[in-house]
């Protein structure tokens, strides 16, 4: 589904669930598409919740920004958006690199959200705070700041590479055992692969504008959000430290931290309950 917002750019979502369901907006990942979310269709359904899943700019069938995305920008394409969804208020999930751009949206408009639900969320923090993330994380990272071009071909390469290489393998030994399991498992493989070519079918620009982030100053104040925040973390986490989470949550009003333990970057594809339980919770 598209529409088109005030400048003329579309805005493109998925929906997922209930029709008719409670009202969940869930904010991808970095790099992410609208079928980041499609394994949920299912247990929101059954669940009684509409998960609306939107794209940012520059991913899958979103238009780009002339001037490259900002977390306020997008917490206004947000707002228009529930405004054409005649929604006034929904639950807003952002999920890993969604993290930041939910922030920015509750902060900016806390009229519109019943609560804030962060799962392993990555928010930019003082480089004090990353400690424990994993190298080819941290260099990622950098280069999407300082070498953008040079992530972009990176990223791109990524979309003929062999899951099963040399490369990939070793790529995976910083992770925990629990995200190995789930991205070697076949009945997710394939939903990894369609939601990342989705997500760079404009070219992978949007995702290293993103990742661009991750080593700059967050530009808002946390002590600004209102709305009821719930974090959920792994603390193996080696993409977003579980550090980060607790950094966040110190600086928020209104956080509840829930750690979950021995559990990676990856935990709420198995249990998604811990998720979609935040959704109708009084």
């Amino acid at each position: 589904m598209t529409a088109m917002l005030a400048d003329g750019r579309n805005i493109s979502w998925a929906e997922y669930g209930s029709s008719d369901g409670t009202p969940l907006v869930m904010l991808h990942g970095t790099p992410g598409s609208r079928l980041q979310f499609q394994w949920m269709h299912g247990l929101a359904a059954a669940a009684g919740i509409r998960a609306i899943a939107p794209e940012r700019p520059g991913y899958g069938a979103s238009d780009p920004m002339p001037v490259g995305i900002t977390f306020w920008a997008y917490a206004d394409d947000l707002r228009q958006l529930l405004d054409q969804l005649e929604l006034p208020t929904v639950t807003l999930c952002g999920v890993s690199g969604g993290g930041g751009f939910a922030l920015a949206a509750a902060i900016a408009h806390p009229e519109r959200f019943d609560r804030l639900i962060l799962v392993s969320a990555g928010v930019p923090v003082p480089p004090a705070v990353r400690r424990g993330m994993a190298l080819p994380v941290r260099f990622l990272l950098y280069l999407a700041r300082f070498a953008p071009r040079v992530t972009e071909r990176l990223l791109a390469a990524q979309l003929s590479a062999d899951p099963d290489s040399a490369m990939s393998r070793a790529g995976k030994r910083f992770m925990p055992a629990s995200d190995r399991q789930v991205l070697d498992a076949p009945q997710w493989r394939q939903q990894f692969d369609d939601d990342f070519r989705e997500a760079l079918k404009q070219g992978p620009a949007a995702a290293v504008h993103d990742l661009s982030f991750g080593t700059r100053p967050l530009g808002m104040d946390l002590a600004h959000l209102t709305v009821e925040t719930v974090l959920l973390h792994g603390t193996e986490d080696v993409n977003v430290p579980v550090g980060i989470a607790r950094w966040v949550a110190a600086h928020v009003p209104s956080a509840r931290l829930i750690e979950q333990p021995g559990a990676g970057h990856l935990f709420s594809l198995e249990h998604p309950e811990l998720v979609l339980g935040w959704v109708s919770r009084p």
